[in-house]
């Protein structure tokens, strides 16, 4: 399981799996459905990719407070593992480590992105390799140079 990948599929339970009256159980009542299997600072370190390796307890655990099979969380099935909100996330967690000036710039960029989405349209299009880099000026103009 590729890094933060549990806390991926954690999350995305929080979000989809909802209470009766449609809004995420809280972390408190996850514990309280979990009967002491974990701790609340355990809960935070998964959810925040930060703990490794849970055991099969808390595995099962998690897997039947949210009504869904252990295996869940290593499935490998990209549709199964919703890999667009895994991804969405996993750029969320990494975004909050860096300096707000910095967070700005990926905020820029992704701005920039769905700007030339929406030029593609009229036939423009972005085109990114591995090794490319991407630019992006004040103004929101975005410049690629082919590595």
């Amino acid at each position: 399981m590729k890094t933060n990948q549990f806390a991926l599929r954690l999350n995305r339970l929080f979000k989809e799996k909802t209470r009766p009256d449609g809004r995420e159980y809280s972390q408190t009542e996850v514990l309280d459905g979990l009967q002491g299997v974990i701790t609340r600072v355990y809960l935070w370190k998964l959810r925040n990719g930060r703990a490794a390796n849970p055991s099969l307890n808390v595995i099962q655990g998690l897997a039947d407070f949210f009504a869904v099979k252990p295996n869940y969380f290593f499935e490998e099935d990209a549709e199964s593992a919703g890999s667009a909100f895994d991804l969405a996330y996993e750029i969320q967690l990494k975004v909050v480590d860096l300096e707000p000036e910095q967070q700005q710039i990926v905020l820029y960029m992704i701005e920039a992105l769905q700007k030339s989405r929406k030029k593609k349209v009229e036939g423009d299009a972005l085109s990114l390799s591995k090794g490319d880099v991407l630019s992006l000026s004040k103004g929101d103009a975005l410049s690629l140079s082919k590595g």
